[in-house]
């Protein structure tokens, strides 16, 4: 597995990315044309600011999952894996790539989508595992409501020798 920024190229991938969920989308919200409304822009202003990767096969090229986070806001913005992958051992590379991105010396967040779900059960398992915890606030992504997760702050470790 390579490891990647995002590039113009890899749009198409991460759109049929995407659109894997459509079935699960469709459950959530009335109309999933409303879901990707802005989405092209989204995609752009993250390949534009590099804050996106791509996990790829290295003897495929084929796109195994993307994550998208937002420097301004430390948080993560997108997490897809595809189906034809082992999510944990790609979701939780990409979490480490994405981690190593954010300020960690301030709160990181996340949203994921409400639904029991078992591909967005295990995400929120993955990000427990990096220590991200449920809050009570909600929120709205693309129309279909979201827990908020949140990573606290972890303090800096100083190399300094004190006596």
């Amino acid at each position: 597995m390579l490891i990647r920024a995002v590039t113009l190229d890899d749009r198409q991938a991460w759109i049929d990315l995407a659109h894997e969920s459509d079935v699960l989308i469709i459950t959530l919200i009335p109309d999933i044309t409303a879901f990707y409304e802005g989405f092209d822009e989204y995609m752009l202003r993250k390949i534009g600011k590099h804050e996106a990767f791509i996990a790829v096969n290295r003897l495929s090229s084929h796109c195994l999952g993307i994550i998208a986070y937002s420097k301004n806001h430390n948080r993560i913005s997108f997490l897809g894996v595809t189906g034809k992958a082992d999510f944990w051992l790609v979701g939780s590379k990409l979490m480490q790539v994405a981690l190593d991105q954010l300020d960690n010396m301030q709160e990181i967040s996340v949203n994921v989508l409400k639904s029991n779900a078992e591909i967005l059960k295990h995400e929120r398992e993955l990000y427990e595992l990096f220590g991200f915890s449920a809050t009570g606030d909600a929120a709205i992504e693309a129309g279909i409501p979201a827990f908020v997760m949140k990573r606290p702050a972890i303090p800096s470790v100083s190399n300094e020798v004190r006596p």
